[in-house]
């Protein structure tokens, strides 16, 4: 049985997830690259093709900033811009279904743009979308790959 001094110091740990350390660069912790976020369409989504004839399509998401609690000071925060890039058969539903101004909620992780160089002290990033659903004038509707396949 432990007394009190030595348990002194020591923090519970879950070695698949994270380690305690004095030391914070000896710091372990799991990598989530998860994304989750709700707006509008700025501009209809384009279908185009890779060269290996994968569909693709990018679109930017305008999502607004909670403001409320800068509300009540008179500061209203302005709106957040947000790459969208969607492929194959979930590219192909998106450039059927969407619009401008169409709403969306979306989930995928960050990546950044093709061609971005740290170096430059900026990278750009973009979501790439696992599921996206759209949102249409009071119902839910969730873009799926089999509504795609029903439609041939």
């Amino acid at each position: 049985m432990e007394t009190k001094n030595e348990s002194e110091g020591k923090r519970p740990q879950d070695a698949e997830t994270f380690q305690y350390s004095e030391n914070f660069s000896e710091l372990s912790y799991p990598d989530i690259n998860r994304v989750f976020i709700a707006g509008t369409l700025l501009h209809d989504p384009p279908l185009r093709r890779t060269r290996k004839g994968v569909p693709v399509t990018n679109f930017i998401v305008v999502t607004k900033p909670d403001s409320s609690p800068d509300a009540a000071n008179g500061f209203e925060r302005e709106p957040v811009y947000i790459s969208v890039v969607v492929w194959a058969k979930q590219a192909v539903q998106c450039s059927k279904h969407l619009k401008k101004g169409s709403a969306v909620i979306i989930l995928g992780e960050l990546q950044s743009m093709p061609n971005a160089n740290p170096d430059e002290g900026f990278t750009p990033v973009q979501i790439s979308a696992q599921w996206i659903q759209y949102l249409e004038k009071g119902k839910f509707s969730k873009i799926t790959i089999e509504e795609d396949d029903a439609d041939k």
